[in-house]
């Protein structure tokens, strides 16, 4: 027997689908005579609701867009994810991602989705957007919500930590504890060009060393899956005549295999050299990395409760909101032996 559909119980009691729709959901402005009517013909018809058609007749899809560039098995958007399902779960969201890996699928999101209108709002994760994709974005009048990027441009709400300042205040820690020659160790972005935005860990690096008067002995761009790179580039700073006493990494994910490879070639961690990570990923806490620990879960949760204020109508409290980092000290920085050689 075929199921009952809405337009069967509309029919049955002589109302459109909306009144069925709000008078099965207990909404206000439905006559108890005509409640009592939709009901008893839904259940004549065994007819259940389906949470779709009350999606219909409040004209939403409940579901939440998040556009991720590149990688999302990583841990940013793995604990992003995890925050973003917190909020949205209980609140009857679904959440539907779309990948950004390389051109293709870039131009792909950009000419499905304005047309589809398949989300209540969107969540955009990881990179810049050129000025014909904001122009087709806001041609949508979709609720916005931008993580690490800080254009308005396009969107109601970004929500950002502050790559630049937090990587300087771990050179200012590290120059505190008397390292003055330091290098950086940062990822060499498979999908770069600035069109996708730019890393500001490394300006904040850079910066740093520059007002501090400290020696920076080379700034490396390594494929951070390629293990074989890694350790060619820790050789050829283990090698060098004045090695650094100190090395920012671009993340934890880096920093670990840096860690291994030196204590293989023979250096102590921190003893003969300090290593610092970025993220405060659960595997940082595990070895004890020393880390600037970013709340990704946290940004997730604010992301998802300002895409669904956006979604009811409301208004952000503010627009530009950057997230405070935690400089956590751990075993893998320590004092440099030789304070006063520059």
């Amino acid at each position: 027997m075929q199921r009952a559909t809405i337009d069967d119980v509309a029919k049955a009691a002589g109302v459109s689908t909306f009144t069925v729709s709000r008078a099965l959901r207990g909404k206000a402005h439905v006559a108890a005579a005509t409640r009592e009517k939709v009901l008893a013909a839904a259940a004549k018809l065994n007819y259940t609701a389906s949470r779709s058609a009350a999606d219909l007749a409040s004209g939403r899809t409940k579901r939440i867009a998040l556009l991720s560039r590149e990688r999302i098995s990583g841990w940013f958007h793995g604990a992003l994810l995890e925050g973003l399902i917190d909020v949205l779960a209980p609140s009857g969201y679904d959440l539907t991602v779309y990948r950004i890996g390389n051109a293709e699928e870039r131009t792909r999101f950009f000419t499905d989705l304005p047309t589809n209108r398949n989300a209540d709002a969107l969540i955009i994760a990881g990179f810049a957007l050129n000025e014909e994709e904001k122009r087709a974005l806001m041609g949508m009048a979709m609720p916005i919500v931008s993580v690490n990027a800080s254009d308005l441009t396009y969107c109601q709400v970004s929500i950002a930590i502050d790559d630049e300042s937090s990587e300087a205040q771990i050179v200012r820690y590290l120059a505190a504890l008397g390292h003055r020659r330091f290098c950086f160790l940062g990822r060499a972005d498979p999908i770069s060009g600035d069109d996708w935005g730019f890393d500001a860990r490394p300006r904040g690096y850079q910066d740093e060393i520059a007002e501090l008067g400290l020696r920076d002995c080379g700034m490396f761009f390594i494929n951070v899956n390629d293990r074989n790179a890694i350790r060619q580039t820790v050789a050829s700073l283990v090698s060098m005549p004045d090695r650094p006493t100190a090395i920012c990494t671009w993340a934890d994910q880096l920093a670990l295999p840096v860690i291994h490879d030196l204590e293989a070639m023979g250096l102590r961690v921190p003893e003969d050299i300090s290593v610092f990570g970025f993220d405060g990923s659960d595997m940082a806490a595990a070895v004890n990395l020393s880390t600037m620990a970013q709340p990704a879960r946290e940004i997730g949760r604010m992301a998802a409760r300002h895409a669904l204020n956006l979604v009811d109508g409301g208004t952000p409290d503010e627009a530009t909101i950057v997230v405070p980092t935690t400089l956590e000290p751990g075993g893998t920085a320590g004092p440099a032996r030789t304070p006063d050689n520059n």
